[in-house]
């Protein structure tokens, strides 16, 4: 017969009642010593971390996102949001009621789903990307037998690092880059090696002189991928020319020795764009399917919120990355699935980009336009971008003015009011050094009176880190 007694046991600081059979455990007492190294050693053994792990580096939007709570009449002109306002709350809503309204389609969104994602949603996606600009030799049906869904695009990227890279590995960035990008590449082991940009975005000149250096030392081999944001890109804001997209696929065959030297095309902000048409895709061109894939998310075009985005991958990633996937979820929310296929299939979502592009449009008019009254006339040296979409503005100071986390602008501007994100964490650790004088700006978030506010204090605190104009 089991005997059941209480007992009383204290975990750290914290006393515990509980109830259970009876048992002998040791007392914590500090009169006995037994007790006494019991605890002692319970608290002290460390947690042995993975190599991947010791490798993650803290993030920087961590820091970014205490100063905003903690100061919070503060300008964020730092964080990558979409406009509040914008968000379709009643569009959603609509669709939400429909899905749970269908006695088919409704239990099935409140069920498991596959792994690699609702097959019709797929199908719907390419055709979505059939009509916005081709896709390559197949079709639909081919493009979406090799389209994943995944929980934001932000998986998708990490799921590619996990299946392609090891320790020792190299990929190819764009100087400057998404920081966020560099995590996944650096938590692998992998080296990240920025190649510069110019207006027209990444220089193609640079990149194969960067594949020819690396060849010359033996490391050719090592190369797995190259990674572009070909429309306004995080951070700067510009675009890949429409002449070098091809130019792009054809180096990464031409310079595949031994393996095979991928494109992975972040088309994060398709469709952002203010005026005239978006160039084809890398993807469409690739009509083997072969060397690009193509990473979406409906972040920045829908809501955040809904954390949907996908990839169409090469045939020989499907599985390995659904793999993967299912040792991360067993696949994204099926209801969200069904939610974004309705608002697609009704023609809602293109209404909603459209009014998007109107919307961000006005609110970088109106930040350009501030940053010419409040920054422009400080020093001569001072640069922005001018994007012709998306959400980002980069700006470069004179080579003397450290915008870092530790320089004195970043402390001067927390003082005025309003935050940015230092550029530096936008480059990678090769060739460096990483420059400081840059900053991302977002107009996004903001409305537009705070950016005009946000302008006059970064201008503001600018004025005690600059030398006197001559």
């Amino acid at each position: 017969m089991t005997s059941w007694a209480c007992f009383r046991f204290v975990v750290g600081a914290i006393e515990i009642d509980s109830v259970g059979p009876t048992a002998r455990l040791p007392r914590a007492s500090s009169g006995s010593s037994g007790g006494s190294s019991w605890r002692h050693s319970k608290m002290t053994l460390p947690i042995v971390k993975s190599e991947m792990a010791q490798r993650i580096k803290p993030a920087s939007i961590s820091r970014l996102m205490r100063i905003a709570l903690e100061h919070p009449g503060v300008v964020s002109l730092a964080a990558g949001f979409v406009d509040q306002a914008s968000l379709p709350v009643a569009m959603v809503g609509r669709a939400v009621d429909e899905l749970l309204g269908d006695p088919l389609d409704g239990p099935r969104a409140l069920q498991y789903g596959t792994t690699i994602g609702d097959a019709g949603f797929r199908e719907r996606l390419a055709d979505q990307m059939e009509r916005e600009g081709g896709l390559p030799g197949g079709g639909v049906a081919r493009t979406a037998g090799r389209t994943i869904v995944t929980t934001g695009s932000a998986q998708l990227i990490y799921l590619l690092c996990e299946a392609i890279l090891d320790p020792g590995d190299i990929v190819l960035v764009e100087s400057p880059t998404y920081f966020v990008f560099l995590g996944p590449v650096e938590s692998r082991g992998a080296r990240a090696i920025g190649v510069p940009v110019d207006e027209g975005g990444l220089n193609l000149d640079a990149l194969e002189e960067t594949l020819g250096t690396l060849e010359r030392g033996g490391e050719l081999g090592r190369v797995k991928l190259i990674y572009t944001i070909p429309e306004h890109s995080n951070p700067t804001g510009l675009c890949l020319a429409g002449e070098r997209r091809p130019r792009l696929l054809e180096i990464a065959r031409r310079w595949s020795r031994r393996q095979r030297i991928l494109i992975l095309e972040d088309a994060a902000y398709r469709g952002l764009s203010f005026g005239g048409q978006e160039p084809p895709t890398i993807f469409s061109q690739d009509d083997e399917g072969d060397w690009v894939i193509h990473a979406r998310t409906f972040s920045k075009t829908l809501a955040p919120g809904i954390k949907l985005g996908y990839g169409v991958l090469p045939h020989e990633l499907v599985e390995p990355i659904a793999g993967l996937k299912a040792n991360h979820d067993f696949g994204t929310a099926n209801f969200n699935q069904l939610v974004v296929d309705r608002i697609l299939a009704s023609g809602d979502y293109d209404r909603h980009v459209a009014g998007l592009r109107s919307i961000y449009k006005r609110k970088r008019d109106r930040f350009l336009s501030a940053l010419d009254e409040f920054v422009g006339p400080l020093d001569p040296e001072i640069r922005w971008t001018i994007p012709e979409g998306g959400l980002f503005v980069w700006m470069t100071l004179p080579p003397g003015v450290d915008a870092g986390f530790e320089g004195p602008l970043f402390g001067r501007c927390v003082q005025e009011g309003v935050i940015y994100v230092p550029g530096e964490f936008a480059f990678a650790d090769e060739p460096g050094p990483r420059p400081r004088n840059h900053l991302r700006l977002t107009y996004g978030l903001p409305g537009e009176n705070n950016l005009v506010e946000g302008a006059r204090r970064l201008g503001q605190a600018l004025c005690g880190c600059l030398d006197p104009v001559a």
